[in-house]
């Protein structure tokens, strides 16, 4: 059998490329592989493999493919709550009742994979990022599992049964050392604010004024997230989805995004939404103003360039706030 080849920046360049879709981070980065020593190119190859952005991406790629392999862990009902598994293999708390995420977390492991793709290649390990409408902790989990033990995560969930079952998962996965749960609605103010859910719908949390079919009303504590992460240095990247108030929570972020220069946002974007809750165009002149440009996550899972302003005539979807190009 002839031998792997030894390694070169052109084959190390090239395994970023092909087995983890990304250029290398730095040239600093290419030099540590190529200082590793007695590696050649199979080593290397079996190095990126073994790795937990590897293994991300495989996942994601292969997510529309019939599942093969290790099968997931049988649900386990519990009363109050389901007991299952993630197709990453932690154990992950469902709502028994709720007709949003579980059906889809019970049968795929998996919540919106274009998302977590999305994340998976826009983190790195060590960094710290913040989950905002963190629901069951889906997105949650995904996160901590980019930015490994060296990272942390803050996650924010107000519904307070959904809090509890994420509070659930956490200890389970024995996450509590570099995850923070806030059980508090992430504003433009602090103090409480009036919360609503449709019954059996865990998606379907809005802030009051809210439709007729959200029967479930109830107070929740608010935070602004300058205070809540006052201590956080600098935030590598913000997850946001809450039902129309994100322009809200942005605005309770402005010293924490005006310290945060490589910050990257992924923000749930529906004009019908946020158009009763805040000045959506006044927010993207300030997202200007602050040298943010704009993707939109498209089917394909990929970013596409668009103009701030165009964003007000976009379905919904997701979109993604940066300084500089994502990824």
């Amino acid at each position: 059998m002839p031998e792997s080849p030894r390694l070169t920046r052109d084959l190390v360049v090239a395994a970023y490329e092909l087995l983890l879709g990304r250029p290398p981070e730095s040239e600093a980065a290419i030099q540590h592989q190529l200082a590793i020593e007695d590696t050649d190119a199979a080593g290397l190859g079996l190095r990126f493999i073994r790795s937990p952005e590897f293994r991300q991406r495989f996942a994601t790629l292969t997510a529309d493919l019939p599942l093969v392999g290790k099968a997931r862990q049988a649900p386990l009902f519990l009363g109050d709550r389901v007991l299952a598994e993630t197709w990453r293999g932690e154990r992950i708390y469902l709502a028994p009742q709720d007709l949003d995420l579980t059906p889809t977390l019970l049968q795929t492991g998996r919540w919106k994979p274009r998302v977590e793709a999305t994340l998976a290649g826009l983190v790195r390990r060590g960094q710290w990022v913040a989950d905002v409408g963190a629901n069951v902790g889906p997105f949650t989990l995904a996160l901590a599992a980019a930015v490994g033990p060296q990272g942390l995560v803050d996650s924010f969930e107000p519904n307070p049964h959904l809090a509890r079952l994420l509070a659930a998962t956490l200890h389970v996965n024995g996450l509590g050392g570099h995850v923070t749960l806030h059980a508090q609605a992430a504003l433009d103010r602090g103090g409480s604010a009036g919360f609503a859910v449709v019954p059996d719908r865990a998606a379907s949390g809005a802030l009051l004024p809210a439709s007729a079919q959200h029967t479930q009303r109830m107070s929740v504590p608010a935070i602004r997230l300058d205070e809540a992460l006052a201590q956080c240095p600098a935030l590598d990247l913000l997850r946001i989805d809450i039902g129309g108030c994100e322009p809200l929570a942005l605005r309770g972020a402005e010293s924490l995004i005006g310290r945060s220069a490589d910050l990257t946002i992924l923000a749930a974007w529906s004009m019908a939404a946020m158009r009763g809750r805040a000045d959506v165009p006044g927010l993207l002149a300030w997202l200007a103003e602050l040298k943010f440009k704009a993707w939109w996550l498209n089917a394909a899972a990929e970013l596409e360039p668009v103009k701030l302003d165009a964003l007000l005539a976009l379905p919904d979807g997701e979109v993604v706030f940066s300084r500089r190009q994502p990824g």
